[in-house]
């Protein structure tokens, strides 16, 4: 797939790029660009994705994302204008470092809404929020905007010192992109429920999965072959049987009749608890990308 991010920021495309496996996003080359005018993001968002896709060819994808940071103690601020708080980079943080000076209260959360809108005009959407704390000082080299100074919750580091692998994985931005890649999913099932998209394509396409690598062998004990959930048995679970009661579910998506997503789901600790797989691959089984969401069962790593 080949996209336009409807944003002059090239950080932005670089990290989508990277986000969203066998995609080719470049910033758009615009001139008057709209107004932020929207009261949410997703209204600026989708603002964006659609004047870029009044100006993209008909072979391309546009998306439009609109990001801030939200502080507890600044009443949400800077939130939908945080663009437009302070300069990018070492004048924004000081800024907000200054406006939370002696303030105990350093609770805060990233947002990221992406809208993709496709070359004939179909709209799809993904959400992402990461929660943590403002630091007191700026550290770290790595990210941009307030990743210097912001921690996440369950971590001691700021975004800039866990690095791009880390935010990879787990960024606000990161986020939105899985939601994305899920919206697309489910969009092209629906849009190819009349031609091939049925119980016995699916069957053919688990049964293809589930034998073409060493990867996917290694989930066919415990995950059933067609679409739905069964009991299971993971590994880390507390002695003597160390073994962890679960939930293992599949799904797939036919994306194209030569493509399919299958997403692979274990659930433990009565559902409160799941890590997810999104397996993109051919229909003869051979994986091309994996994107995966939640946290790993203990000990559990595949």
């Amino acid at each position: 797939m080949k996209a336009y991010l409807c944003s002059r920021n090239a950080h932005k495309a670089q990290e989508l790029e990277l986000l969203l496996p066998g995609w080719e996003v470049e910033p758009l080359d615009a001139a008057d660009w709209p107004d932020e005018v929207g009261e949410t993001y997703v209204e600026n968002a989708r603002a964006k994705a659609r004047f870029g896709h009044g100006l993209a060819g008909a072979d391309r994808w546009t998306i439009g994302e609109d990001s801030g940071l939200e502080v507890e103690a600044l009443g949400g601020r800077p939130g939908l204008h945080s663009a437009r708080y302070a300069p990018e980079g070492a004048p924004a943080i000081a800024k907000l470092l200054g406006e939370l000076e002696g303030v105990p209260d350093r609770r805060a959360r990233y947002v990221s809404e992406l809208v993709a809108i496709s070359p004939a005009g179909e709209e799809v959407r993904g959400t992402g929020t990461l929660a943590g704390r403002i630091a007191e000082e700026s550290r770290g080299s790595g990210g941009f905007g307030f990743d210097p100074v912001f921690v996440p919750d369950g971590e001691e580091r700021t975004v800039a010192e866990l690095g791009d692998d880390w935010k990879a994985r787990n960024s606000h931005r990161a986020r939105a992109a899985r939601g994305l890649l899920v919206a697309l999913g489910a969009a092209f099932a629906l849009a190819v429920a009349g031609c091939g998209s049925n119980s016995s394509a699916n069957r053919r396409v688990l049964a293809a999965f589930f034998s073409y690598g060493e990867r996917a062998r290694k989930f066919a004990p415990m995950f059933p072959h067609e679409p739905g959930s069964l009991p299971c048995l993971l590994p880390g679970g507390p002695p003597p049987a160390k073994k962890l009661r679960a939930t293992c579910s599949t799904d797939v998506s036919l994306v194209k009749r030569e493509r399919a997503v299958v997403t692979l789901t274990e659930a433990w600790n009565h559902g409160a608890q799941a890590h997810t797989w999104f397996f993109f691959i051919r229909q003869n089984g051979e994986v091309e990308s994996v994107v995966q969401e939640g946290v790993p069962a203990p000990q559990g790593k595949r």
